[in-house]
């Protein structure tokens, strides 16, 4: 009888464990609505963040620095020798020491695209995933208000995203993005620089500034 109430009292467990997952958390969406009111897809940003990137199978971990160019769906990211530009249509994803870009076209309709359109994240939330309050978090020395996310389509590369928020300023200050293969990137913008004037060549890769560069066209 014991063996059958914890049998119970586990599938109870995990069937309320499931149902907070698909429910969208209202005290979340304020700080989620919040941050994304702070961003405006009319308008260029300059982000600049550290990152730490942890394998938790290997217990490793990578630590560096990024800048990211965005406006509206567009962006540049540099981290590392790692390039990448999307100019709404077309994914250059460029390695300067192997010198190669593969050039592919994300679909808007598979859970990848989340990967490749950073702002999504922020600017559809409420469509792309379900969400639930933490609270209060120590994380990097500081006290911040944290927030987890979890994708409405299972079928993508991550299982979990985590956005940590100042309580004061409500800016977001640090991102975390948990894959299935274990590996844990956590982002800290130090930096974001709004109204800035980005011409459209900023997100897409240029061959004249990489002669030494092999294309590798992954569209068909």
């Amino acid at each position: 009888m014991n063996q059958f109430r914890n049998i119970l009292l586990l599938a109870l467990l995990a069937c309320v464990t499931t149902l907070s997952y698909s429910q969208q958390d209202s005290r979340a969406a304020k700080y989620l609505q919040t941050v994304s009111d702070q961003f405006d897809l009319n308008k260029g940003y300059v982000i600049q963040m550290d990152y730490i990137r942890e394998d938790l199978m290997q217990e490793t971990s990578v630590e560096g620095e990024g800048m990211i160019w965005m406006k509206g769906l567009k962006y540049k990211i540099i981290v590392d020798e790692y390039i990448v530009y999307y100019n709404g249509h077309k994914l250059y994803s460029q390695n300067t020491e192997t010198e190669e870009v593969y050039v592919s076209v994300p679909d808007p309709n598979q859970p990848g695209y989340l990967q490749a359109v950073p702002i999504k994240i922020i600017k559809s939330y409420e469509q792309d995933f379900n969400y639930m309050y933490i609270g209060d978090s120590h994380l990097l020395g500081k006290e911040l208000i944290e927030i987890q996310l979890y994708p409405k389509d299972r079928s993508g590369p991550y299982s979990l995203l985590k956005m940590f928020i100042n309580p004061g300023s409500q800016k977001l200050e640090v991102i975390q993005l948990k894959h299935k293969e274990g590996i844990l990137y956590t982002m800290i913008f130090s930096g974001i620089r709004g109204d800035q004037t980005l011409d459209e060549s900023t997100f897409v890769f240029d061959p004249a500034a990489y002669p030494n560069t092999e294309i590798i066209e992954l569209v068909e």
